[in-house]
């Protein structure tokens, strides 16, 4: 009895826990299950709301075809949540949201690919055949055209469903082996939809269709703002497909010059959305983003904006595709140490917009800019007077390869006068501007004129607030010049070069600049020789430079440059240098 009793206090209990974990499973469960249905239903309502489709209110341009957005609309929060219906292609790293409203904040961003169904006109037969199918028809056959038939109508065929798959999914759809069944009073009839004729149905027809769109979302949380409180949200991004390209106009004024007007105008090429009434700023500077070429994970496309060759960043192989090239980016050149002293501008009409600097950046401010999508734009960003005076300029330089030839074994040092490039030859007339605006001046092509009549166009390179560059006009006439160069000495020398002892000439060079001026009057002449080897000496005041990382390897980079007051007739300047040539 007693082990009977204690065998059922044990079953008793053991049945009592049992139930006890199958109760709470089932409340787990139905915890569970609750908390799933409040998510699936917080989910809902977050990706039915409608979305709102912020604009672009701001933009910072960059020359290199990415541009900074600022995408601001007002929409209702519900549930905490917004909806963004045209999020931004952006740069890894550079998407975030924001609130223009003080305690109010974005504190999360989820990406989303939803879709959407829309009313789009129908585009051919089979398409308004589909849209109004079940309606009252009356048509001919093409193979017997002296009946009339009419009746409500249904289409048939194997690939029908596909057809309604792709008139929701693409612009239009072809009959293929569709086939009408006409009810009639008296049965069925089938007729090929391609030998229908004279078309009518009766009634008033459906002439649109339903297409299915999908659209990229960001979901935006939005923290401290009330539900169906109109909030004025952000999303801020680096996007590609808006791009800028600078262009100057110089016109030149009185005799001798002394002053110039220069004006900026800027390209605007929009391939990314439309802008309205949107603040532009143009920037001139050097952008830095490591990740431009990849895309954020939030923007759901796989590819940017900006198609066309004027978003193409290849490098070039000639001359004006590397101009092309330093126009997208920024080419810094450096300044001549001399400039003009005339006193400030005269001429009056001067125009600016509005500008400020970021840090190395410097930004261009226009207001109210309206511009669709695929649309071009010029706009004038500056018409100032800047002092200025005419110049020549003489650059001679060594073939690119010259380092490459005197250092391989066989180097013949005779030859040298061919490693003088064939631009070498020219004397630029040029402009001499100097930078009084109080603002750097981009890389960019310049048309230089007098009245209405063209001088000339050449690129006017990155200049500093304060800092001064000559501008090429056109070849020169009335400066000519020669260039000459000897063999002085040639000395044999061992020398230790990639780890071994090799033998090299130690040769000595020198040039000769033969230069006339016609003119009757002296003119300003800048002389540049850059020359592969160590430069000995350089009369009538050269000044002797090196440039490059290298500055102590056998057979440095270095330049010479003279600022020469060239009277008129016949003037020689000379000038030695040495260089080391494998054997």
């Amino acid at each position: 009895m007693l082990f009977a009793g204690l065998y059922n206090f044990h079953l008793a209990r053991r049945i009592l826990a049992d139930r006890f974990k199958q109760n709470k499973k089932i409340k787990n469960m139905m915890k569970l299950s609750i908390l799933s249905a409040y998510f699936c239903l917080l989910a809902s309502s977050v990706f039915s709301q409608i979305g709102f489709a912020p604009e672009v209110k701001r933009v910072a341009v960059f020359k290199n075809g990415y541009a900074f957005t600022y995408r601001e609309g007002e929409t209702p929060i519900s549930g905490g949540w917004a909806s963004a219906t045209n999020a931004p292609t952006g740069v890894l790293g550079t998407i975030w949201g924001y609130s223009t409203s003080p305690n109010v904040r974005v504190s999360q961003l989820i990406a989303s690919e939803t879709e959407r169904r829309e009313a789009v006109r129908v585009a051919n037969l089979t398409e308004i055949l589909l849209a109004n199918e079940s309606a009252r028809i009356r048509f001919i056959d093409s193979n017997n055209s002296n009946i009339v038939y009419e009746g409500t109508y249904q289409i048939i065929g194997r690939n029908r469903l596909n057809l309604i798959r792709t008139a929701e999914e693409d612009d239009a759809v072809q009959a293929d082996s569709l086939i009408i069944a006409l009810k009639t009073a008296s049965g069925t009839m089938m007729f090929p939809v391609n030998s229908l004729r004279n078309i009518e149905i009766i009634g008033v027809p459906k002439l649109d269709k339903t297409r299915l769109v999908k659209e990229n979302r960001l979901l935006m949380k939005v923290d401290g703002a009330k539900d169906d409180e109109p909030m004025n949200l952000g999303i801020a991004a680096l996007e590609r497909g808006i791009r800028w390209i600078p262009a100057y106009r110089v016109e030149v004024k009185g005799a001798p010059i002394k002053e110039v007007k220069l004006e900026l105008e800027a390209m605007l090429i929009n391939e990314l959305t439309d802008l309205k009434n949107t603040e532009v700023n143009f920037v001139v500077g050097v952008p830095h983003f490591l990740f431009q070429e990849q895309i954020s994970p939030l923007s759901l496309n796989t590819a940017f904006a900006g198609v066309s060759g004027y978003f193409q960043t290849g490098a070039g192989s000639s001359r004006r595709d590397a101009y092309s090239n330093a126009i997208m980016s920024q080419v810094a050149s450096t300044a001549d140490d001399s400039f003009v002293t005339d006193g400030a501008p005269t001429v009056t009409g001067e125009e600016q917009t509005d500008s400020f600097a970021a840090e190395q950046l410097y930004l261009y401010k226009t207001d109210g800019i309206n511009l669709k999508k695929g649309e071009r734009a010029s706009l004038r960003l500056f018409s100032l007077t800047v002092p200025a005076s005419e110049v020549f300029e003489w650059t001679l330089n060594d073939a690119p390869n010259a380092q490459t030839r005197y250092m391989n074994s066989g180097g013949d040092y005779s030859n040298q006068q061919t490693l003088v490039t064939d631009l070498s030859s020219k004397i630029w007339y040029g402009l001499r501007l100097k930078n009084q605006t109080g603002m750097p001046w981009t890389t960019a092509p310049a048309l230089a004129f007098r009245e209405w009549k063209p001088l000339g166009q050449d690129m006017l390179t990155f200049t500093p607030v304060g800092g001064e560059n000559i501008l090429r006009v056109t070849p020169a006439t009335e400066i000519v010049g020669t260039h000459i160069l000897e063999e002085k000495s040639r000395v044999k020398m061992p020398l230790k070069y990639g780890g071994s002892v090799l033998d090299f000439d130690l040769v000595t060079v020198e040039g000769s600049i033969k230069l006339r001026n016609i003119k009757k009057e002296a003119v300003e002449l800048v002389l540049t020789r850059s020359v592969v080897g160590e430069v000995i000496e350089a009369g009538d005041g050269g000044k002797i430079t090196k440039e490059g990382l290298n500055l102590q390897s056998f057979n440095p980079n270095s330049i010479v440059k003279w600022n020469l007051n060239l009277p008129s007739g016949a003037k020689e300047i000379r000038y030695s240098y040495k260089i080391y040539v494998r054997r």
